[in-house]
């Protein structure tokens, strides 16, 4: 927060008449005091009331109590996790001909096709089954795309393709209801398009998914630090958890999970996925500073990565005791907006 302290600048002018006739120098000395002390005394009672009113500076600069912010007292606003994703920069894998935006959370791919103006000799004709044909070609691209998405950290949808032949089936046709964004775009002698479809609304991919992921899911124990939640964070409401990643790449999965220094279980984020609403916490890559600004300890909590992969994160010992990871579900499910940071 900037501040301004702004000076008070009083001039003080002493104008001096010249007597038509000459006095001594003593009654002239005595007339100047005179004239001088009046004007310093109505500047004196001018200045008086300001300065009383005016706060003291190392006052003005003390925080009230109700300033100093806690996880368990004022939490983030919507309007805050709306300008926090605004100014955040969105996670967003790019593949040769698409990309999946996990702050959006959708699945985009192009396609194209040549206008073959020698065998379709009408030039509208000629276009339009160019646009089929890209759209034809966005369809094969998506489908690329999704086949290599993690679902969890131990699982792709190429790998549940291959073991669930109705899975192919329900992909099959939500690829062919992606949506079209924006118009048809001629370039050069061909035209292209681009489709898209969501990961967790209700006609999305999660959906598709999400009752076949614990059967793919290997045994892995849940760490005992879920149980052992220490007594001042009992009471903690969250808005979103930052993880400190000091460098290190995370590729997403649909359902990631987070982990302890020994592999165990402390989070699986799959449990507080809604599949009737297809709510899904999203996932910006933020900075340290643009969370203080929004006052970062207001229902976040900063977590530090000591390794990262496909889907799984680990975190060290001391940042899986700052939060209640019990609680989380009913949290994020009654907020209706909950954030997964990196910084």
């Amino acid at each position: 927060m900037r501040k301004t302290i702004s000076l008070l600048l009083v001039s003080v002018f002493f104008i001096f008449f010249n007597a038509e006739s000459q006095v001594s120098k003593k009654k002239n000395k005595t007339k100047k005091i005179k004239e001088t002390t009046i004007e310093q005394s109505q500047i004196k009672e001018q200045q008086t009331p300001q300065t009383e009113n005016r706060p003291n500076r190392d006052e003005s600069l003390k925080k009230p109590e109700s300033a100093k912010f806690s996880s368990t007292q004022v939490q983030i606003t919507p309007n805050d996790i709306e300008n926090i994703i605004n100014q955040s920069k969105p996670i967003v894998t790019q593949k040769p001909n698409g990309s999946i935006n996990w702050t959006e959370q959708y699945i985009e791919a192009k396609g194209r096709s040549v206008i073959d103006n020698q065998r379709f000799t009408n030039p509208a004709q000629a276009k339009l089954m160019a646009q089929r044909g890209a759209i034809v070609d966005a369809q094969r691209n998506l489908l690329e795309i999704i086949k290599g998405v993690n679902i969890t950290s131990e699982t792709t949808v190429q790998d549940m393709i291959t073991t669930r032949d109705y899975i192919y089936t329900r992909l099959d046709g939500i690829i062919k209801g992606a949506q079209q964004i924006g118009e048809p775009v001629e370039k050069e002698g061909f035209i292209e398009v681009t489709l898209r479809v969501p990961i967790y609304s209700k006609d999305g991919l999660a959906p598709v998914f999400y009752n076949e992921i614990e059967k793919t899911k290997k045994s892995i124990t849940v760490s005992d630090i879920v149980n052992e939640i220490p007594q001042e964070v009992k009471d903690q409401v969250l808005n979103g958890i930052v993880f400190n990643m000091g460098g290190k790449r995370f590729d997403p999965s649909m359902f990631p999970i987070v982990v302890d220094e020994n592999g165990n279980l402390i989070f699986d984020f799959s449990k507080i996925y809604d599949l009737n609403s297809g709510k899904f916490p999203k996932i910006v890559q933020t900075t340290e500073e643009l969370l203080k600004e929004f006052g970062f300890k207001k229902g976040v909590e900063i977590l530090n990565v000591i390794k990262a992969e496909n889907g799984k994160i680990t975190i060290d010992t001391p940042s899986a005791k700052k939060v209640n990871w019990q609680k989380i579900g009913d949290t994020a499910a009654k907020i209706g907006k909950f954030l997964l940071m990196l910084i």
